[in-house]
């Protein structure tokens, strides 16, 4: 087998000439309007995090630095001309939002209407709808990808006509989530293949494998596409954003080895006092929590003093390295921990400003009340929508309709890449990181449900192993936290 799927011409001009019900589309427009409105009063003006006040707030003053995605930044500036204020940007989430899942869902009902109908529905899951209204850059990645999926999957499934228009859109979409966050990379290689397969007779045909290390290496390339964007695109200035992460790691690396990696940077008795400041939940313990001298005093060393410290550090304590890392995932992904639980209340607001004030209303208190419901149910820590990823990769090659196992699959291998990359570059354990994993296990679940879970003929190993894992891995997490820690 040369491809994840075979292109044979006579099904392939059938599949993707048959029109999409205009009755449905019309209703599923109107659904998404109606939802895209109700989100827009639930969350009114919009929420700005710290994260986003620093941007809007640079945005009035035009003094951007790459500590944030600079073009979140350039986003600001050019909304601010239409309002000074959250709204503009609420519009753009909400609109990303809606329109995302409509793309999808009328994707999928070309094939069943019930499973194009339970795709939109999806949508109302309050984990997911609670974020809509946080105007931050994990969001707004989430967003741009959930677009390029839509329009991509739109076109696999022949609801959209395959047009130059259409297929630069969704790269557009795909290039800005990867310029919203720099781990977005990890997220990206299954979709490149998506888009790459539509817009190439030749990508198509070559195998799979190879496929797979294009597709990887294309993503790579975002690396340094990052640093050359910021510095002769954007023209911001450079804070070395990877700097938390290197200060994190040689706290942790100190902490597990007994060893100070800093080299005596910060004195003798530096390893004695990591203990107080080192927790594996988040740098902000160096950055302004427990110790931000740690953070503050070594801006000088940042670049490559710093880089080759941290390269060191590793080399010379590799199971340090892994016991932190691995420590600060358990923390993230709250598996076998019972004080890890992270916040999902999204309306607070960043104390640094005073002129934006989001009230909480009936509608918001609702999705926020039931998020926080979910959020207390075996189903509520993040390592579940991981686990759903990875268990829904399996199921999805019981799907007997090629194009229908293709985008589910692409989807699935995307939201746990993602998810899984936290491993190496996890920083910190607010559970809006888990957002596009979140999203990508949803939207994969009902054509899984509808090809697999209830196809009796579908084979064992990809309808029974798949739901039984999810199950097992979810009891055995819940005896573990309640009975054993």
């Amino acid at each position: 087998m040369n491809s994840f799927r075979s292109y044979n011409n006579d099904r392939y001009i059938s599949y993707v000439t048959r029109t999409v019900d205009p009755s449905l589309t019309r209703s599923l427009f109107l659904a998404a309007l109606a939802g895209a409105v109700l989100n827009f009063i639930a969350f009114y003006p919009g929420i700005l995090h710290h994260d986003a006040w620093a941007y809007f707030d640079a945005a009035r003053h035009f003094e951007f630095t790459n500590w944030q995605p600079p073009l979140m930044g350039y986003l600001w500036l050019l909304l601010q001309k239409i309002y000074d204020g959250p709204q503009p940007m609420l519009v753009l989430f909400v609109a990303g939002y809606w329109g995302g899942f409509f793309l999808l869902a009328r994707a999928y009902a070309k094939e069943s209407r019930a499973t194009g109908a339970w795709v939109f529905a999806v949508a109302f899951f309050p984990m997911t709808l609670n974020y809509t209204g946080l105007l931050v850059k994990d969001i707004a990645m989430s967003l741009c990808l959930l677009l390029a999926a839509g329009i991509a999957i739109s076109i696999e499934f022949g609801a959209m006509r395959r047009s130059a228009a259409a297929l630069a859109a969704a790269w557009l979409f795909l290039i800005a989530g990867a310029f919203m966050r720099a781990n977005a990379l990890f997220a990206l290689p299954p979709l490149i293949d998506l888009l790459a397969s539509l817009g190439s007779a030749r990508w198509r045909a070559i195998d799979w494998r190879k496929r797979a290390i294009a597709a990887l290496m294309l993503a790579v390339l975002f690396i340094p596409g990052h640093m050359l964007a910021d510095r002769y695109v954007f023209r911001v200035k450079d804070l070395k954003p990877i700097s938390p992460l290197q200060v994190f790691d040689l706290g942790g690396i100190t902490y597990f080895s007994g060893a100070d990696a800093f080299n005596g940077f910060f004195g003798s008795n530096f390893v004695e006092r990591n203990k107080f400041c080192y927790s594996p939940q988040y740098w902000d313990v160096y950055g302004w929590l427990r110790c931000p001298e740690v953070y503050e005093n070594l801006k000088p060393q940042f670049g490559a003093p710093l880089m080759k410290l941290w390269l060191e550090g590793i080399a010379a304590h590799p199971l340090a390295y892994f016991e932190h890392r691995f420590a600060h995932l358990n923390r993230f992904l709250q598996f076998a921990c019972t004080d890890c639980k992270q916040l999902v209340t999204t309306g607070i607001q960043s104390t640094n400003q005073h002129e934006f004030s989001f009230t909480p209303n009936f509608l918001y208190r609702a999705i926020d009340h039931a998020a926080h419901a979910i959020d207390a149910s075996p189903l509520g820590p993040p390592y579940v929508w991981l686990l759903v990823c990875l268990a829904w990769s399996l199921a999805a090659f019981g799907i007997p309709n090629e194009k229908i196992r293709y985008a589910t699959l692409m989807l699935t291998l995307s939201g746990a890449m993602y998810a899984i990359a936290y491993v190496a570059v996890g920083i910190a354990s607010d559970y809006r990181y888990i957002d596009w994993t979140m999203l990508c296990a949803l939207i994969a679940t009902p054509a899984i449900a509808a090809h697999v879970l209830f196809r009796r003929k579908a084979p064992a190993l990809n309808r029974v192993v798949p739901l039984a894992a999810i199950v097992s891995v979810i009891a055995f997490r819940e005896m573990l936290v309640r009975f054993f820690l």
